[in-house]
């Protein structure tokens, strides 16, 4: 394993066009790369592509990052019952969003904890009153450079918050502005998304759960055992991943042209559906949306069809049965359907035109190779389309220019 300081860099400033360059930058974006300049990788042409690669290497992450992070998280943890802290609240934007999603349904499964999550930028504007003074604030960015989850940190902490930065990252605003820092492992990306951060926070997450549940009530879950089943999971995933990446792209080929997908998932999986969602947008522009199962039962009845594919993420669940209900009228309006289901489903996986089954059962930990499922289904739909994983749309002038204004030097 790489030495965990050294590993946790930046490997360029993020800066697509600094202040004095010129205009022509934009206008040869086509020819030079903004994602070159922005993360400092030579993007290639074919696959795999360097995002086939950020994406492959999840699991020697995860597997990493439990090594790098049990002293801290073990510290975390005992200040957490020192303070006599009382709720979890974690933020992020976007992919950091969907990492806060499940590790609060966490929070809440594996340390009984009461948890929550929010958008940074709508911790910002909000007048609510988290009790900040009785929480732990967890915030999360790959990157610990995103400039409204560092602001959102900075008013925890200034409101009594015990604010804890989530990164990969070392040295970055993040880790300079909260009380304590969690490293994970796998570097910097060189792709254009946010692929294995996700799930190596999100390991990180359920173990300070882990930590913190077998602190406050120790005999309330078998805790040597979810430890151990968390561990197993960067080799289970390992283990199927050669599978998993031939189904993905077998399905891809299938719908790499369809017009949108829905992606069905509850507690801690809504939040992998929200990931699973945004991949299909960013990296295969497919516009997607992501859904707890009864939301789609009460409201998607009229907008299904064949071109729209319904993916339904169904590990054993209290979620079960409205997801097969969700199942069933796929089957019913014979609309295109994707089940991700444990080794041993025999029940939805039936009525689903195709299935992806993953070596985790446990509802809250099976989000983490769910994560990869979403990343190398989209990756595959962009290379059926002919698209460049690597660039996104952003080898276009007019992206590249909006890519700018959006994140201006050292704002990402």
């Amino acid at each position: 394993m790489k030495n965990k300081q050294d590993e946790a860099k930046r490997t360029t400033r993020w800066a697509l066009v600094d202040e004095k360059a010129e205009q022509r930058l934009f206008e040869a974006a086509g020819e030079d790369s903004v994602i070159k300049r922005a993360f400092g990788s030579e993007p290639k042409h074919e696959h795999p592509y360097n995002l086939y690669r950020d994406i492959t290497s999840g699991p020697q992450a995860l597997r990493d990052t439990f090594e790098w992070v049990k002293e801290d998280v073990a510290a975390v943890a005992d200040e957490i019952v020192k303070r006599k802290i009382r709720r979890i609240l974690a933020t992020g934007l976007g992919t950091s969003q969907f990492v806060a999603m499940p590790a609060a349904v966490g929070f809440c499964n594996l340390a009984h904890s009461d948890a929550d999550q929010v958008d940074s930028a709508e911790f910002l504007t909000s007048n609510r009153d988290w009790d900040l003074p009785h929480t732990a604030f967890l915030a999360y960015s790959g990157s610990g450079f995103t400039v409204d989850c560092v602001r959102a940190a900075e008013k925890a902490k200034k409101e009594g918050a015990y604010t804890i930065g989530i990164t990969s990252v070392a040295d970055s605003p993040l880790t300079k502005v909260c009380d304590a820092s969690i490293l994970c492992a796998g570097g910097w990306d060189t792709g254009a998304s946010d692929t294995f951060h996700l799930i190596t926070r999100l390991g990180a997450s359920f173990l300070l759960a882990i930590e913190v549940g077998e602190r406050t009530q120790p005999k309330q879950l078998n805790y040597k055992d979810l430890r151990e089943q968390l561990f197993a999971v960067p080799d289970l995933m390992k283990g199927k991943a050669k599978e998993i990446d031939s189904r993905c792209r077998n399905i891809a080929r299938q719908y790499k042209n369809k017009r949108s997908f829905l992606v069905v998932g509850g507690g801690p999986n809504l939040g992998a559906a929200e990931e699973f969602a945004l991949k299909l947008d960013e990296i295969a522009n497919i516009p997607s949306k992501a859904m707890c199962p009864t939301r789609n039962i009460h409201g998607v009845t009229n907008l299904l069809d064949e071109d729209i594919v319904t993916v339904i993420i169904a590990p054993p669940s209290a979620s079960y049965p409205w997801l097969m209900d969700v199942a069933k009228l796929t089957q019913v309006l014979k609309t295109p359907s994707i089940g991700i289901v444990t080794e041993g489903d025999d029940q939805l996986s039936k009525i689903m035109d195709n299935v992806v089954r993953l070596p985790v059962s446990d509802e809250t930990f099976f989000t983490l190779p769910v994560a990869f499922v979403g990343e190398l289904l989209a990756y595959y739909c962009a290379v059926e389309q002919g698209l460049n994983p690597d660039c996104g749309r952003y080898n276009i002038p007019k992206y590249a220019r909006g890519l700018n204004m959006l994140f201006p030097p050292d704002s990402h």
